[in-house]
């Protein structure tokens, strides 16, 4: 069976999601949703609740990361698909080992850079090398405006 892991830092992007995971079990894939699990997750048919914040500078993403690893690691997915700026870093980074060995695909939808044209420079400092980084290890990079669909041209 094929299997897909959302991933964000907070359940209520499922509501994002919802059409399509709901396509995904259609299709007769399992859909399994990771988040901190601050709320129940419809449409999945596993929700897993990890030590994930919406700030870079916590240590409970280190926690996470770990856990993000466990999870990938037993779940025996063929697609990460990753939301979030946290949810797309700890995805991208707990996903590298199964990436590299060609055995799951990584996709990344931003909903906005932080790093945007007038953006403050500490944003710029942060969240651009960083997604710079990781932008060699998706496979897709979904964006919802054209500034970000040019920049991640570049990355």
């Amino acid at each position: 069976m094929n299997k897909i892991l959302f991933l964000s830092n907070t359940a209520n992007f499922s509501k994002f999601n919802r059409p399509f995971m709901q396509w995904f079990k259609e299709q007769g894939w399992q859909v399994d949703y990771c988040s901190a699990g601050e709320e129940n997750v419809l449409d999945c048919d596993n929700q897993f609740s990890i030590n994930i914040a919406r700030s870079p500078f916590s240590l409970k993403n280190l926690q996470g990361l770990k856990q993000l690893k466990d999870i990938l690691a037993n779940g025996n997915y063929q697609i990460l698909h990753c939301h979030t700026p946290m949810g797309g870093v700890l995805g991208r980074l707990a996903a590298l080992k199964l990436w590299k060995q060609g055995k799951l695909k990584v996709i990344y939808t931003a909903h906005g850079f932080h790093f945007y044209k007038g953006a403050p420079l500490v944003n710029w400092l942060l969240y651009y090398p960083m997604e710079k980084f990781l932008a060699h290890w998706t496979d897709v990079i979904i964006t919802i405006n054209e500034e970000d669909y040019e920049r991640a041209k570049n990355l």
